[in-house]
């Protein structure tokens, strides 16, 4: 028996609807209702009486949900005490590709004399990189600090201060900041939606309600710094990502916020196994 097809019949009696449990559970719709079919078929009985305003149990169903929470409950003793015996000696990390060659690659070496194969399994956007980690294909994932369900554990890495960067020739390059207004009347190369870099800026220029001039977008750092050399517009990225820029005619300047930074996290829905590979990359 699949335990988590009995945390999705739980969380759908608990909620009554399946799309709201789906939601909390972060799988489809459709996923949770095959799970939900599979488990009737199984035990050859009617779990929920289906209407316009949700799902109830029936009798049947009453039966399996107190069954069932008995046994998670006993799992998840079981699952504790062996705890500690765990080798986990071959951990799949789901990450981007600037974030890789920032926090990954150099800490490797350091994972391997613990022990531990690791596979670093590359999405070229945040969002894509995220869902490894819902689907199960990876045990961590290493990317930016978002909110994520409670059951995912997290824990900061690094901070980084975001930077306007620009030619040297620019009006801006003399400032010791730049503020958002400032921003505002400057066309931009931005990565494309999906970034979170993307998404803090968008949230920034929204909340001190300025515009963002967005010019062109793209998916690549190397790419967008090539637009800005070639006077294409202006761009904001973290600070490792300009210091030390590799072309001499760009400069950086920070962007004046308190909010203008983001936070590096591993981020697992195993604590133990997010806690040991974290202080192994702290």
């Amino acid at each position: 028996m699949n335990t988590e097809f009995l945390k999705g019949f739980m969380e759908t009696a608990r909620t009554k609807s399946i799309s709201k449990a789906s939601e909390a559970l972060h799988i489809s719709h459709t996923a949770l209702s095959k799970q939900l079919r599979s488990l009737e078929q199984q035990f050859d009985v009617q779990l929920f009486v289906r209407s316009s305003h949700g799902v109830e149990l029936t009798e049947a169903g009453e039966v399996l949900y107190e069954s069932s929470r008995a046994l998670l409950d006993q799992l998840s003793v079981l699952t504790k005490a062996l705890e500690p015996y765990k080798v986990w000696q071959r951990i799949r990390i789901g990450t981007v590709p600037d974030i890789a060659s920032q926090y990954l690659l150099p800490s490797l070496h350091k994972l391997e004399e613990h022990g531990h194969d690791v596979e670093l399994v590359f999405r070229q956007s945040t969002t894509e990189a995220y869902k490894l980690l819902f689907d199960g294909e990876v045990d961590l994932l290493v990317a930016e600090r978002i909110s994520l369900h409670p059951s995912v554990w997290m824990g900061d890495l690094h901070r980084e201060p975001l930077f306007v960067v620009m030619p040297k020739q620019h009006p801006f390059a003399a400032k010791t900041a730049v503020t958002l207004l400032e921003l505002s009347s400057q066309p931009l190369v931005l990565y494309a939606e999906g970034c979170t870099i993307r998404a803090k800026l968008t949230d920034l220029f929204a909340a001190a309600s300025h515009p963002m001039n967005i010019k062109t977008e793209v998916n690549f750092k190397e790419v967008i710094l090539g637009f800005v050399d070639n006077g294409g517009g202006l761009t904001v990225l973290p600070e490792p990502f300009v210091k030390p820029l590799s072309s001499d005619r760009l400069v950086s300047v920070p962007l004046s916020h308190p909010d203008a930074q983001r936070t590096i996290a591993v981020f697992s829905t195993n604590r133990a196994k997010g806690q040991k590979i974290y202080r192994l990359l702290s």
